[in-house]
């Protein structure tokens, strides 16, 4: 596992991504998880999607 990948699985207090997934799913307004979701976007879209 990438030192990045074990440090949002740490700052979220969880184990796996599975469990990652189940905190995002119950969380879903949590500004943590909105700020994860926005960069897992970009990250999707190829980079910065700032204009």
């Amino acid at each position: 596992m990438k030192n990045s990948q074990k440090n949002i699985l740490d700052y979220f207090g969880v184990n796996s991504q599975k469990e990652l997934l189940k905190f995002m799913q119950e969380n879903s307004e949590d500004k943590d998880v909105l700020l994860l979701k926005e960069l897992l976007i970009r990250i999707e879209n190829g980079g910065d999607t700032d204009e």
